[in-house]
This record gives C-alpha cells, structure tokens and sequence, in this order.
C-alpha cells in the first residue's frame, strides 16, 4: 500500500463492507446500567427496550466486542481515503431507540460480532457495502445529501 496517499494510489480499489449490527453491544450494556426511565421517554417504550437489552446481552455473550463503528472506521481510515454513507450501515432499531434516549451516538459504541473489511467483488454474502476507498486520506462521511469529514473518536 502507498502510505503517501492511500491505497487507491497505489491501484488498489476496495469496498468497504460491515457484518453485524453497529452499536447494538453498547446500547444495550448502557440501557441495563441505566436506573429508571429516561426523561422523555414513556415507561412501557423503556421497559420493551429494557427486554431487548437484556436479550441481546445473552445473545453477545462471549463475542469478541468490538470499538464503536466511528473508531473501526478512523482506524480503517489510517490506511487509505474512503466515502461511506452512513445510512447504510447497519442498526438494530432498539439499539438507535436507547442511544437516543440516553443521548448517545450509536455509532460511538461499542459492538459485538462486527466487522469492517476492504472486500473486492464477488462481495461476501453476510456483509452489507456501506462505502468506497478513494484516493488521498479524506474520511468523508455522507448522511443523505450532507458530507462532512470524519472526526476523531470521541469527539
């Protein structure tokens, strides 16, 4: 790979691919540490969100967990340039519902039994495109018609 900049310099093109669901590991640890019913949110919203974490816990029981997907993808980033639409990375509704209920950013945490990979066609079946390489080390970040670049995790 060309460390000047970026993979496609160096003729490589890839897409960008994501198995698993970003998030879901971490809304659910946070609704479970979460005493009472968030401001704003009803009680009976809370308790079905309640269940899903609670299942979904037992479900990642001794998966790998993984950073949030902002991090995966500022890692991949220190690699190669890259375009991703961030409407096509996957999510469980639950997993969105408790992040926003918390005020949290789903794609900050962290996620079990996910992966980021560079994939050239035929793509794996079990994963889902979410972007582009591109030349350079611009992580841009598309949401609908606004781009914006990629900040550092965290912030």
């Amino acid at each position: 790979m060309n460390n000047f900049n970026g993979a496609r310099t160096s003729g490589a093109s890839f897409s960008i691919m994501v198995r698993g669901y970003a998030g879901s590991y971490g809304a659910a640890k946070a609704c479970m540490e979460t005493a009472g019913v968030p401001e704003g949110t009803r009680e009976h919203t809370w308790t079905r969100l309640r269940k899903w974490a609670g299942a979904a816990l037992d479900k990642y029981s001794g998966a790998k967990i993984q950073p949030g997907m902002h991090t995966l993808l500022w890692n991949l980033g220190e690699e190669t340039g890259f375009k991703v639409i961030l409407r096509d990375i996957p999510l469980e509704q639950e997993a969105v519902e408790i992040a926003e209920a918390l005020g949290l950013d789903v794609y900050e945490l962290e996620s079990a039994e996910t992966e980021i990979a560079l994939c050239t066609y035929p793509y794996p079946e079990d994963m889902t495109l979410i972007g582009h390489t591109c030349e350079g080390r611009d992580k841009i970040v598309f949401n609908g018609s606004v781009s914006s670049y990629l900040n550092r995790p965290g912030e």
